[in-house]
């Protein structure tokens, strides 16, 4: 972590920096689109209503006790577990596919975030991009997890900074987020690990 001197509308700003080199890999990618899908997206809802319904229907035929009861609840569980499972392992499998395309095994260089008091910039060193530049407000919301915080710029684009990464702790880098989003960033369960600047 250093200061630095940034300028906006030819006034000098003065803060902190902390600059993430991101070095991606195929299990970090893999929990990102896990919870990304889940809890950011919730795809999730529907196959556990569909679920939910079909068990209840199943539960209602076996109650009704009538002739072939017993098959159509049976038919009824079978689709209810079934289906969301079937959706569960191509969510999975797609996502495997995903990292396989990224080529992140090994870990893969894909950008450099550096973080200050004034906003978030980030340079794809992948591909020539122009240089992303947000002002804090502009950022959606932040959640810290296991061994990574994931940064969304928007409900759809977000940028993974693990752990052991920056040129700062771990705690400093989830402190300045934090403080700059505030009732717009959550701390979740993680993963004790020795925070370590480079």
């Amino acid at each position: 972590m250093g200061s630095g001197i940034e300028t906006e509308g030819g006034q000098e700003k003065t803060g902190r920096l902390i600059t993430v080199t991101v070095r991606l890999d195929k299990r970090t990618f893999r929990r990102f689109a896990v919870f990304d899908a889940l809890r950011v997206r919730r795809m999730g809802r529907r196959p556990l209503v569909f679920a939910l319904l079909m068990l209840a229907f199943a539960a209602a035929a076996l109650l009704l006790r009538r002739e072939q009861s017993g098959m159509i609840a049976a038919v009824l569980l079978v689709v209810g577990v079934g289906l969301p499972l079937v959706w569960a392992g191509s969510f999975l499998s797609q996502i495997n596919l995903q990292a396989e395309k990224n080529k992140l095994t090994p870990p893969r260089l894909v950008y450099t975030v550096t973080l200050s008091e004034e906003g978030v910039c980030v340079q794809n060193v992948q591909r020539e991009e122009e240089t992303l530049r947000l002002g804090w407000s502009e950022v959606w919301r932040a959640w810290r997890r296991r061994d990574c915080i994931y940064l969304y710029v928007t409900e759809r684009r977000a940028f993974l900074l693990p752990s052991g990464q920056a040129d700062a702790p771990d705690d400093e880098v989830w402190a300045l987020c934090s403080s700059h989003l505030q009732g717009r960033s959550e701390s979740g369960p993680r993963q004790p690990s020795p925070s370590r600047g480079k």
